[in-house]
């Protein structure tokens, strides 16, 4: 289904709101851990080296090449990186509005649903541009087969975005070989698993050189059930009476178009067995349960396999899923929305010809600030040769330098530090600067005894 969005003026109401919040969320929005980091990775890229970098992260290629050329010239940093992610959310947004076969109330609620609102489209990450080519992919289903060396590359793109979206490039691609195979255009299929083939070769040589070192051991447990019940912000017991009523529901309104009922099951199945057995993932990774559920009934409604009443069906209980999303509780999320990095980065620089030591790797936020310029910075580390989290006196006196003065990021709440004391010098703390409750800056004395 193609519409004239600009005449349609639910469309042009809505997106207008959803700019203008978008914006004015993005941009006082300062990067965390992951964006930044994953900027450091791109400005350190060297085309002969990718992969040592890239096995740090546990994503793929292509959000780092986009980086690349900002992040080596250190242009413009965080906007170059913030303003190009948020093109990729809202692209999302403008192709599931042209082309997804979806009631406009249904679209209202998807666009102003938390992952679509508030998170991809800010977050400077990988997950808004494979979202993005999913519903590529969607918009191009019902066609894929007259133009199937276009759809093989999209899917090839998606798919070294990020292990999520390269979960539901896979069964699109299954579906395409399906069809190909169906309908015996030989050639087609020739060119499509050479693609295919192309596509898991560049794919298994990243997966092969990914480390879990740095991987909290938390996060190498798997998926609790009460990670799965809390999927909504409402009590764990009515989250499983709707997760159960959902899942008869798609189940039952899509059970005529079996690939989309394949692609459904497929695509949850996969992302279930990926979070239990090898890493337990984060609430934005489970938001790709929502994005896979919405490509399923897309591509669902593009044929007439369901009836009028089970398209009715699905879109109500579409609906209410999206409601549930729209009223999130993931929007005070202090590790993401409330990051202090650039503020940090400003305390350091005014602070050059001090000593800076980092209990937290912390650090990394604020490098890209930095940019070329050198700082007395130290860490401490720990006896496995990790950055200590733990303030200890021997992690302390390591970093000091007794030449400067010194001040300490530790990741408190700026609470009152007793210091350590010895025979011959004590160590004091004295708040100088407190982030967001979340990090404080400690000056750091050292007081010689007689």
């Amino acid at each position: 289904m193609k519409n004239n969005l600009l005449k349609n003026k639910t469309f042009l109401i809505c997106i207008s709101i959803w700019i203008i919040v978008t914006l004015a969320r993005l941009i006082p929005h300062q990067p965390w851990f992951d964006e930044s980091f994953a900027w450091q990775l791109a400005s350190h890229f060297k085309f002969g080296h990718i992969l040592e970098s890239l096995k740090y992260e546990g994503h793929f290629f292509v959000w780092y090449f986009l980086l690349f050329p900002f992040a080596k010239l250190n242009l413009f940093y965080p906007y170059s990186m913030l303003f190009m992610n948020w093109l990729f959310g809202f692209g999302a947004v403008i192709v599931m509005w042209k082309y997804a076969p979806f009631k406009d109330y249904l679209k209202v609620l998807i666009m102003f649903s938390f992952p679509f609102f508030a998170y991809y489209p800010i977050i400077a990450r990988c997950y808004a541009i494979g979202i993005l080519l999913l519903f590529v992919l969607c918009a191009m289903y019902k066609e894929k087969t007259k133009h199937p060396i276009k759809y093989a590359l999209v899917i090839f793109l998606c798919a070294n975005t990020s292990v999520m979206a390269a979960i539901g490039a896979l069964f699109f691609a299954l579906i395409l070989f399906y069809e190909l195979a169906k309908q015996k255009p030989w050639k087609d299929f020739k060119y499509c698993s050479g693609i295919a083939m192309i596509c898991v070769s560049v794919m298994a040589i990243q997966l092969a050189r990914i480390e879990m070192i740095n991987v909290m051991p938390k996060m190498l447990e798997g998926i609790k059930l009460g990670t799965i019940l809390d999927v909504f912000f409402l009590p764990q017991a009515i989250n499983l009476f709707l997760l159960v009523l959902f899942a008869i529901g798609f189940v039952v309104g899509l059970f005529k178009d079996k690939k989309a009922l394949l692609f459904l099951a497929g695509t949850y199945a996969t992302l279930l067995y990926f979070f239990k057995f090898w890493y337990a993932g984060e609430f934005w990774h489970y938001f790709f349960f929502y994005v896979y559920l919405i490509c399923a009934c897309w591509i669902g409604f593009e044929y007439n396999f369901v009836e009028i009443k089970f398209k009715k069906l699905v879109t109500v209980l579409l609906c209410c899923v999206s409601l549930l999303f729209v009223f999130d509780k993931h929007y005070k999320e202090r590790r993401i929305y409330h990051s202090t990095s650039r503020d940090m980065a400003n305390f350091v620089k005014e602070h050059k010809n001090d000593h800076i030591i980092f209990f937290h790797p912390v650090f990394i936020t604020m490098l890209p600030y930095f940019g070329n310029e050198r700082y007395d910075i130290k860490t401490s580390f720990d006896g496995n040769g990790k950055i200590g989290t733990e303030l200890t006196f021997e992690n302390t006196i390591k970093a000091i330098d007794v030449k400067k003065q010194n001040y300490g990021f530790i990741y408190a709440t700026c609470a009152e530090i007793s210091g350590f004391e010895t025979e011959f010098l004590k160590i004091k703390f004295s708040v100088e600067q407190n982030f967001d409750n979340k990090f404080c800056a400690y000056k750091i004395d050292i007081i010689g005894k007689k």
